[in-house]
């Protein structure tokens, strides 16, 4: 074995070293099980080495009131932290007991807690998260239960880790957070230091060993931190912990390097996802429950530290601390307002970084899309959208998960396509259009047979988008269109696919439900296209305005609606047309007398001059 150890000192390449600190581990775990750890003894250990105090002055600022251990806790849980959470957290830094619990009632709580985590994995984030700060809380928490809870918990605890390692997928978060900060924490108790410069030990090995493992499995492992949206934090934090302790310290350059680029993107996620006030995307969790995230060396600061000068106006940006009048220098040093990940199947589509300007976040790695769109800083729509489609009157349901289709953006706009496949050969296609100097967003959905020239009888839609809390509605008693205030702001929503008064039939309508969501309706023949037109710009709301379904024309032949569709939109002197194309195929055609060969092409129109300004062209046969 010393053979090995010196062996595994010398060379931490990622093939020799990793094998290595697996036959170490494991090799330590049977020496291990067989003599048995001596806790009891370890707690004086714990008490010479003031090791509570150790934790606390690594974590330095960050461990005031134990906040470094609630990090991400309350904006993946949604809850205020408990006072199991915050108990433990307080005893990891040796931070004054001002909490309720106490003695055999925190013991309690810790059991009651435990008996609900299954013997086995999976064991969520949140859950991943207070075993964590039970293993930090150890040296503290030895002084207040018995000897025999005491050695109890001591014991789970490794039987977790040892779980962890033996069964746990490498890219999950999970497995950082049990695999390698437990495994950290389990060396500290069993008589590693901070510095990462003491004897090797089993946990250590595997520590480092689940650190390396993870990382190395980074175009997997960030997508799935990052899923969702709201449990980024957690694994930022562990992250920032893990380096703050000694463990990426004790790496090579190559490692350390790693973990400053990982940290890097999940903190621009982070950054992007947040909030006025510190909220972040996906999470009911408010502002007040937060507040560990983002006080003074909170995590919001502690991100900013992978990348200052990008993320610092970032951040003041996001939590509305940007300046009334930035400077160029200030705009320039900001990272890109559209973000995007493929795997995670997450997007955040911004007017601007400043939270006042208006922003759109998109998580379709669920069987629902999720939509969070703002009406400047103030929530506007939030949950899933549900579509439910009928096919010659009978019931059909989706079949895939969602997948990109297309993704673009630029100084005028963020565009994001996704489809699905459902039943009877349909493919559901939806599009995400954020305008960011004209302050419009176009939400469409397009219904299609999956076979190109396919005919497939009458297709029923209806759907479902979700209005925030604090949205209200008001009608129009004439006009088919509606106003949403959100806070005191007001903004337009209007279903181009309606005729814009209220009289005769339509075979689309907008309509509104008791649970506070927006009702769109529709029916066609073989194809359907069904978009949303929201308008936030306040200057506009006064003015007079206007729709208008476009004649679109094939070679002098007017084109079915369930073939191409065109709309124009009018406020005031500002107008936009939008084509989409139903039928693939390379057709040439005319609307509003523009030719086009496009699937989905969207401009600004002048009728002084009859010029359009290209927003956007989505070519099907280029993407």
């Amino acid at each position: 074995m010393r053979i090995l150890r010196l062996s595994y000192q010398r060379d931490r390449n990622r093939v020799s070293a990793l094998c290595l600190g697996a036959l170490l581990f494991w090799w330590k775990r049977i020496e291990m099980l067989e003599k048995k750890i001596d806790w009891l003894t370890l707690n004086q250990d714990w008490f010479d080495r003031e090791l509570s105090i150790q934790i606390r002055n690594g974590l330095g600022p960050a461990s005031r009131t134990g906040m470094a251990y609630r990090w991400g806790v309350s904006a993946e849980s949604g809850i205020a932290s408990n006072d199991l959470a915050m108990a433990l957290s307080s005893r990891a830094c040796s931070w004054p007991l001002t909490d309720s619990l106490h003695g055999d009632d925190l013991i309690i709580a810790i059991h009651q807690w435990l008996i609900k985590i299954p013997d086995r994995l999976p064991m969520s984030r949140v859950d991943a998260a207070l075993t964590v700060m039970l293993a930090a809380a150890l040296p503290t928490l030895h002084q207040e239960v018995g000897e025999v809870e005491f050695v109890s918990l001591c014991n789970r605890l490794v039987s977790i880790h040892a779980d962890v390692m033996q069964h746990s997928d490498v890219s999950d978060p999970v497995y950082l957070l049990l695999g390698a900060e437990l495994g950290w924490m389990l060396h500290l108790l069993t008589g590693g230091d901070l510095v990462g410069n003491s004897r090797e030990s089993s946990f250590r090995l595997a520590a480092e060993q689940a650190f390396c493992n993870w990382c190395e499995n980074e175009s997997d492992a960030v997508p799935r931190a990052i899923q969702g949206g709201k449990g980024a934090r957690l694994v930022l934090a562990s992250l920032i912990r893990l380096q703050k302790l000694g463990l990426v310290r004790g790496l090579g350059a190559v490692q350390q390097s790693l973990w400053s680029d990982i940290g890097k993107q999940i903190s621009q996620w982070v950054i992007g996802l947040s909030g006025q006030r510190g909220s972040t995307g996906f999470s009911v969790a408010d502002s007040s429950m937060v507040k560990d995230d983002i006080e003074s060396d909170g995590l919001l600061d502690q991100a900013v530290n992978f990348d200052k000068e990008c993320f610092a106006n970032a951040r003041d940006a996001v939590v509305g601390k940007a300046p009334k009048q930035p400077p160029l220098a200030w705009e320039v040093s900001l990272p890109e307002t559209m973000m995007h990940d493929p795997k995670a199947k997450l997007a955040v589509m911004m007017a601007g970084w400043n939270v006042r300007s208006g922003r759109m976040h998109v998580d379709y790695h669920d069987s629902s899309v999720a939509v969070q769109l703002y009406n400047g800083k103030h929530l506007m729509l939030s949950g899933s959208i549900d579509v439910d489609l009928h096919l010659n009157g009978q019931q059909v349901h989706s079949t895939t998960a969602w997948e990109e289709v297309c993704e673009y953006s630029d100084d005028d706009v963020h565009y994001l396509e996704v489809e699905q496949d459902w039943a009877e050969n349909l493919v559901l296609q939806r599009q995400f259009l954020l305008m960011r100097e004209d302050r419009c967003v176009l939400f469409a959905d397009a219904v299609l047979p999956k076979a190109v020239g396919q005919e497939v009888g009458e297709i029923r839609y209806r759907c479902r988008v979700p209005l925030s809390e604090k949205t209200a509605i008001s009608e129009d008693d004439k006009i088919r269109e509606a106003v949403l205030t959100t806070a005191k702001r007001k903004s337009l929503c209007i279903p181009l696919e309606s005729p814009e008064w209220r009289m005769g039939t339509t075979s689309c309508e907008l309509s509104f439900s008791g649970d506070h969501h927006l009702i769109l309706e529709s029916k066609g023949s073989h194809r359907l296209y069904t978009p949303l037109w929201f308008d936030f710009a306040r200057r506009r709301l006064a003015r007079k305005r206007t729709w208008r379904q476009l004649t679109v024309a094939d070679q002098l032949r007017l084109v079915k609606r369930s073939e191409a569709v065109g709309y124009r939109i009018q406020a005031g002197s500002e107008q936009w047309m939008i084509y989409r194309s139903l039928v693939a195929g390379d057709r040439t055609r005319t609307v509003l007398g523009k030719h086009l060969i496009a699937d989905f092409y969207c401009a600004r129109f002048d009728s002084g001059d009859g010029s359009y300004e290209e927003l956007i062209t989505v070519d099907d046969h280029e993407n």
